[in-house]
């Protein structure tokens, strides 16, 4: 895990998909975990989590696969805009997640899934994220915030998985290059000689 300080004081947290995956286990509750996973695994931030709900979900045209519909999403100014969506995908397993939540909790199609105010869902991270850095005895998670996790899946898919950055940034609702750089993390050694290496075989 590396951290980097901001000029506010505030933290950077890059996160392994290892050291993400930890978090979600570290929950209290189902309607946690869900708000985790869509912030973690689906890339949304904190205040579009918020307005997810059922039939937000659908499945897509090859009949396997998921996506989900965030709807207002930021605009170019940085305003929240009720009438602004995008699609993002919807990995299988966080479906089968917030399946097993809707049948439990009884939600119906039409009501939120995750029904707290944004500053409880940043709670749940920081508390879920003390619980890790408990478990895994690694201090750096508790720098973790609810931001750290959209970081940590849009790094994932570019660094790691070498998605097009066009399609990264039409699932995580960015409209430039220049929005989307600050979420990548300086190349390692490591990346570069495995990387470097596939390449070039």
């Amino acid at each position: 895990m590396r951290t980097e300080r901001n000029k506010d004081s505030s933290w950077n947290v890059w996160l392994s998909r290892n050291e993400y995956d930890v978090l979600p286990r570290e929950v209290e509750t189902f309607e946690q975990e869900v708000a985790i996973r869509l912030m973690g695994d689906c890339g949304l931030r904190v205040q579009e989590v918020l307005d997810v709900k059922p039939k937000h979900v659908s499945r897509l045209g090859d009949g396997t696969h998921f996506e989900l519909k965030v709807v207002g999403g930021k605009d170019t100014t940085g305003e929240y805009t009720d009438g602004k969506y995008r699609e993002t995908w919807l990995p299988r397993d966080v479906e089968a997640t917030i399946n097993r939540y809707i049948q439990q909790a009884d939600v119906d199609d039409d009501e939120r899934l995750v029904t707290r105010a944004k500053r409880t869902v940043q709670y749940w991270v920081k508390e879920a994220a003390e619980r890790a850095a408990e478990e895994t005895g690694d201090d750096e998670y508790q720098r973790i915030s609810t931001h750290d996790l959209r970081r940590c899946w849009a790094n994932y898919l570019l660094v790691e998985q070498n998605i097009s950055a066009r399609i990264v940034m039409a699932l995580g609702g960015w409209n430039s290059y220049d929005a989307i750089e600050p979420y990548l993390a300086a190349p390692t050694e490591e990346n570069i000689i495995e990387s470097m290496r596939t390449a070039l075989q």
